[in-house]
């Protein structure tokens, strides 16, 4: 079992603009910028994931958005907008030295990678967009599961706990919660995780959901975006139902849809397994139709 909190005391403080960003670069040759959801921070990617791509040639950047993991912290209040984040990777991107990289992000990460694209579109060489959507809140798309948006009502009332084991099974449980019954759930692994993320500067409020749903819709836009675009999505995923993704790949040309069935709100380490292959080549064919 690869435990992806292996990496988790890895990376450095980039300053970008006027946030701290932690970042992980490991590898050689066209980079690759994996965008993590909301709350959720870089080293959560699977390291097996992580190390193949870098067998297969590519330089790999993990971060921590801002308000998140070892990250400038702002609080809920910030203000700050998926432009805002779509700033920070450019920002990190000339901290690196990198004209454009490609751009592999899920949920919130893929919402920031569809910003990019849009309003930056010399700096994203190709689009990979993991359990997202176009708009969070667009009435055309479909609300969350009413189960998940239950429970998810019980734990705002009730509150995280404040001791470490129960923050523990706190973020576990919400794991399980946006898990599908396509892959086994692994709590040992959430709970190595879980304790990983406390370590590393868990905190229960940030202003990512206000980003999100701050934003505006990118239906609507959707047909600007010129990268070559792959959209994997799950048919179980209780957030964005699978309604967001067949948006997505419908509204931008020549988009390759990847349906993935009893998949959940998650990216684990088996579906990253099962998923390689395409991605290596969709990264490979969008650099050769670049060059």
């Amino acid at each position: 079992m690869a435990n992806a909190a292996r990496d988790a005391d890895r990376g450095d403080l980039i300053r970008v603009g006027d946030v701290d960003l932690w970042v992980d670069v490991t590898g050689a040759g066209e980079p690759v910028v994996l965008l993590a959801g909301a709350d959720t921070p870089g080293f959560r990617w699977d390291p097996t994931f992580v190390d193949e791509l870098v067998d297969d040639g590519f330089l790999v950047v993990r971060f921590d958005h801002r308000d998140c993991g070892r990250s400038t912290r702002l609080g809920p209040d910030a203000g700050y907008r998926l432009e805002d984040l779509a700033a920070d990777v450019v920002g990190l991107l000339d901290r690196l030295g990198h004209d454009d990289a490609h751009l592999v992000g899920r949920s919130m990460g893929g919402m920031v990678g569809q910003v990019v694209a849009l309003d930056h579109p010399g700096r994203a060489r190709s689009l990979t967009l993991i359990g997202t959507s176009p708009g969070a809140g667009d009435e055309r798309l479909p609300g969350p599961d009413d189960d998940f948006v239950e429970q998810m009502m019980r734990r705002l009332f009730a509150g995280p706990p404040v001791d470490e084991p129960g923050r523990i099974d706190w973020l576990v449980e919400l794991g399980e919660f946006m898990a599908g019954d396509a892959f086994p759930f692994d709590r040992a692994e959430a709970a190595l995780l879980a304790r990983a993320e406390l370590l590393t500067g868990w905190q229960p409020e940030s202003g990512h959901g206000v980003a999100v749903h701050g934003s505006p819709s990118r239906v609507e836009r959707l047909h600007e975006i010129t990268q070559p675009t792959m959209v994997v999505h799950g048919t179980a995923d209780p957030v964005f139902p699978i309604d967001h993704g067949r948006m997505l790949a419908s509204g931008i040309d020549g988009a390759v849809f990847v349906e993935v069935e009893g998949l959940g709100h998650e990216t684990p380490a088996a579906m990253l397994a099962d998923l390689r292959p395409a991605l290596v080549g969709h990264l490979r064919a969008a650099s050769e139709r670049s060059g």
